[in-house]
């Protein structure tokens, strides 16, 4: 008996609104000179809680405990980018949260106590971040640092963030495919 994998992650999904700046500095990394794969516009989110792959009578499991997060609205202020491990070696691009950041740690670790004992473990602390790109290679430092410099303080917006989403991934040759399995309506 065959029993099907899903590929699952908690996240704040973005505004077309604010998607349309961060797409921007995206094509400017690359025309700069940096071998890197920008995360797809419709791809871009905030990621609270990365699960793995389990079976589907876990995907239920979480939906049921999903369904007790209770959690106020909030404005989230995207601002500023940096990089993973450091600017200077990227291997991910992202942009900062400014305003939110305290309300997404505080999602991340409601998230956690209600599904910290399904799938995997991740020892690093959390830290809300949008990531915009993998990098492969930079291969103009100057114009690179051009780039960063231009938006390091950019004021990207702010979104109300209303709802959390439990999503799929599906990886295929072109890039992972996301589609929503549960929304949860912050009030």
């Amino acid at each position: 008996m065959s029993r099907e994998l899903y590929r699952v992650f908690i996240a704040v999904d973005l505004t077309d609104q604010l998607k349309e700046p961060i797409i921007k500095m995206q094509r400017e990394f690359m025309s700069a000179g940096v071998d890197m794969k920008p995360v797809e516009p419709e791809n871009l989110h905030i990621t609270l809680r990365f699960i793995g792959e389990i079976g589907r009578e876990l995907v239920e499991e979480l939906k049921k405990r999903l369904n007790n997060v209770r959690y106020n609205q909030f404005t989230m202020h995207i601002r500023g980018i940096g990089a993973f491990p450091n600017i200077e070696r990227p291997r991910v691009i992202w942009v900062g949260i400014e305003e939110g950041a305290r309300d997404l740690m505080n999602l991340h670790e409601l998230i956690m106590k209600l599904t910290g004992d399904i799938g995997e473990r991740d020892e690093r602390s959390f830290v809300p971040h949008l990531t915009i790109a993998r990098v492969k290679y930079v291969r103009n430092r100057d114009r690179y640092m051009e780039v960063v410099r231009k938006y390091e303080n950019m004021d990207f917006g702010t979104q109300l963030v209303d709802s959390v989403k439990m999503k799929r991934s599906v990886l295929t040759p072109k890039g992972p495919i996301y589609s929503d399995l549960m929304t949860i309506r912050l009030s």
